[in-house]
């Protein structure tokens, strides 16, 4: 019983501690270091986005160019790439108006979205470029007919009122925007769920301003405005992303050692007896 007991504890404490010396994490491909000073960091160099003028409906496409200090090569031939071989690339969508502080005034609004989504795929036939985002489509982007793995499905998270999920603002140069997005749940949250789904642990360390844990939080913004808009009703964007979460290092195998644990313990307590 006393080996039991013990095993029991130290299951506890693996499955909670998450041991700071856990090493790179590979997801599908996808590297980082759980042990960096930002824990789960990064940057998205590339995206383009649709901002709907009439409904203010926005959705777009990236890249992930950074995560934890590692840069993504397209060539996968440097010891410090994100996706050895592969790119880490999202869409996103389903950002609905919700209010404006001006109606009357497009330029300079604050606008405040509900819902939105945003899905990130690991692609192994990388052919898009860290520098060009003309080079991003939604095609080369998303799930490739199939072919590439759902990495992480997110939703939006409501940050603020009854249902604000984004907040942005449309300047006179710019388009900046924050928002917050939750892992979706169910098993369909892609193959990196389990690692990133921080609101399902206690103290979790995404704390919101109203009270509320969430998993990721990001920032945005778009400076770069083709002259001759391709979308009639529509402003074509290009711009930067940052986003911050925290990270479970392997939480499998994290599980499995402390399930092995206590089937030790039983065993040796049964032969005991």
């Amino acid at each position: 019983m006393r080996m039991i007991k013990r095993a029991l504890a130290i299951a506890v404490m693996v499955l909670t501690s998450f041991s700071a010396s856990a090493g790179l994490i590979n997801v599908g491909g996808v590297v980082w270091d759980p042990d960096h000073v930002d824990d789960f960091y990064g940057g998205a160099g590339v995206i383009y986005q649709e901002l709907d003028l009439i409904t203010k409906e926005i959705s777009g496409f990236g890249r992930v160019t950074t995560l934890n200090g590692r840069d993504s090569e397209i060539m996968g031939l440097s010891p410090t790439d994100l996706c050895p071989g592969c790119e880490l690339t999202f869409h996103f969508g389903g950002y609905t108006i919700s209010d404006v502080d001006d109606v009357g005034n497009i330029i300079d609004a604050e606008n405040e979205y509900e819902g939105g989504w945003m899905k990130f795929w690991v692609d192994f036939t990388p052919d898009a470029s860290d520098a060009t985002a003309s080079l991003l489509t939604f095609a080369n982007t998303g799930d490739d007919g199939g072919t590439n793995a759902l990495w992480l499905s997110l939703v939006g998270h409501i940050m603020e009122d009854t249902e604000t999920t984004f907040k942005g603002i449309l300047g006179s140069v710019a388009l900046t925007g924050q928002g917050a997005l939750d892992v979706v749940g169910g098993g369909l949250g892609g193959l990196a769920a389990g690692n990133i789904d921080t609101t399902l642990m206690p103290n979790s360390p995404l704390a919101l301003p109203n009270g509320t844990m969430t998993d990721i939080t990001f920032t945005s913004g778009f400076t770069k405005f083709p002259t001759t808009q391709p979308i009639p009703g529509q402003l074509v964007a290009y711009g930067t992303a940052n986003f911050s979460g925290s990270s479970i290092p392997e939480p499998g195998t994290l599980a499995v050692f402390a399930l092995g644990l206590i089937a030790l313990a039983i065993r040796v307590g049964n032969k005991r007896v």
